[in-house]
């Protein structure tokens, strides 16, 4: 399995890759700082998992809901943001984001939920081979 994590920085991206143990869980582990980044990510591999926040360089991390819809292969979305408040949500559940995780308070949530993702992916990868 793969994932991307989508955050502008840096020192983020690699406390987040370390605290939700995702090399762990993942085959292939991929960072991009920006909506251009990950967007050429998207379009080049076969992604499971795409993690973003809104806040990136240059754009908002929201395009790539719609980028991720011309994709032949879908990637599971999960946004992961400070911009948890109600007048965001309402904007977010418009858009389709089914998975929200603010970072502030649920990225022990957040980990549960990957690593559930991530089972329940194994177990229809194992299915399908036999």
């Amino acid at each position: 399995m793969s994932i991307l994590i989508v955050e502008s920085s840096k020192t983020v991206r690699e406390k987040l890759i370390r605290f939700l143990e995702l090399e762990k869980l993942f085959n292939d582990v991929y960072e991009a700082g920006t909506v251009a980044e990950a967007k050429m990510i998207m379009k080049q591999l076969r992604l499971d998992i795409v993690l973003f926040d809104i806040q990136l360089e240059g754009n908002s991390g929201l395009e790539l809901i719609s980028f991720s819809r011309k994709l032949l292969h879908k990637p599971v979305l999960i946004l992961c943001t400070n911009y948890n408040y109600p007048q965001y949500r309402s904007i977010y559940e418009y858009m389709s984001v089914y998975y929200l995780f603010d970072k502030t308070s649920e990225m022990g949530q957040l980990k549960i939920f990957i690593k559930k993702l991530v089972g329940e992916a194994k177990i229809i990868l194992d299915t399908d081979s036999n």
